[in-house]
């Protein structure tokens, strides 16, 4: 059992695989575990045992984001879209309308029949119509 563990040892140093880097025709860096054929060129063995991989923390990998981010943004304030008239104008008359009328009637898209508005769709549609005009209007 013993000298089995130890054969077993012996071969793992054997299925290590080597790695080979080398410039192709095109100019492209290749990486495989062959040597290239013997018209590409010298190859470079790799040994991967001393390459390190390093990682960047997640602080500085921030930093550098909103850095980059800063550079890019303009020092301007954003500017809001032209005010649409029309629009305004027929949103404040129909939060007026909304909050001030006692029956709300509303045409039904299905038969064309005459139907109330729910009082809780109507709150939500003061509520739709108010935020329209805070942000277009103002």
């Amino acid at each position: 059992m013993r000298s089995l563990t130890i054969l077993l040892c012996f071969l793992a140093f054997g299925a290590q695989a080597e790695v080979y880097k080398w410039i192709d025709s095109s100019g492209r860096v290749q990486f495989s575990d062959q040597p290239p054929p013997a018209s590409q060129g010298k190859a470079q063995r790799m040994n991967l045992n001393e390459s390190r991989v390093t990682t960047v923390s997640a602080r500085a990998a921030a930093s550098q984001a909103s850095s980059v981010q800063a550079q890019v943004q303009p020092s301007a304030p954003p500017t809001k879209p032209p005010r649409d008239e029309a629009a305004c104008a027929a949103a404040e008359k129909r939060l007026s309308f909304l909050k001030n009328a006692n029956l709300f009637k509303q045409v039904s898209n299905d038969q064309g029949k005459v139907e109330f508005l729910p009082a809780k769709q109507r709150e939500q549609e003061i509520v739709e119509r108010t935020a329209f005009i805070e942000k277009n209007c103002r």
